[in-house]
């Protein structure tokens, strides 16, 4: 969810809910005093490896395009724990070079595994003396849902993330645990 695009090691702990309709998010997160940041429209394109099998190794290669602007995210493989932990490394790509870039890795023996496309709203949330960000996903094919998410330097910093993460949860009412990514939910769902 977070841009990174640094020299350092960034550690993505992160957390996400299924949204049951008659819980008022926005309101508790008002009461927390978030901070709406805006609305995201996002087509992320996940593409499988020629020589591995990503679902077996649990990375992800996806070219994420947010109102329009793309990105290229490597997400790692996640570590134990009840939080999803992985390494991660986003990196920007020039305006109007996403297509090309796909192009290329198609060239490559890649495939496309499938689009995911979701409207965010994020806000900004400090709670327990920790900045959140906070996401509300509309997922097309999937419902709603809530992700918690923090950006660790140090995997030192886990369990202290995990714990926060825990915590903001339970204040905001989140309970419906959904460990999959958007991208294994919708395969699952269309039998792949």
């Amino acid at each position: 969810m977070v841009a990174n695009h640094q020299e350092q090691p960034t550690w993505e702990v992160e957390q996400k809910f299924r949204l049951p309709v008659e819980l008022a998010i926005e309101e508790r997160l008002g009461q927390l005093d978030a901070k709406a940041i805006g609305i995201e429209n996002h087509v992320d394109t996940y593409l499988r490896h020629p020589c591995r099998d990503f679902r077996e190794t649990d990375e992800a290669l996806r070219i994420r395009s947010i109102n329009g602007v793309a990105w290229v995210t490597y997400k790692g493989p996640r570590l134990a724990g009840s939080v999803k932990i992985r390494p991660e490394i986003e990196l920007p790509l020039a305006l109007d070079t996403a297509d090309a870039w796909l192009r290329i890795w198609q060239n490559l023996g890649f495939v496309v595994a499938a689009q995911v496309k979701k409207e965010r709203q994020v806000f900004h949330a400090n709670y327990l003396d920790t900045n959140f960000v906070v996401a509300l996903d509309s997922v097309q094919e999937l419902g709603r849902f809530a992700e918690l998410e923090l950006i660790i330097h140090d995997l030192s910093h886990r369990d202290h993330a995990q714990n926060q993460i825990q915590k903001l949860a339970e204040k905001l009412g989140l309970q419906m645990v959904e460990r999959r990514s958007y991208l294994g939910m919708l395969l699952a769902l269309r039998g792949e």
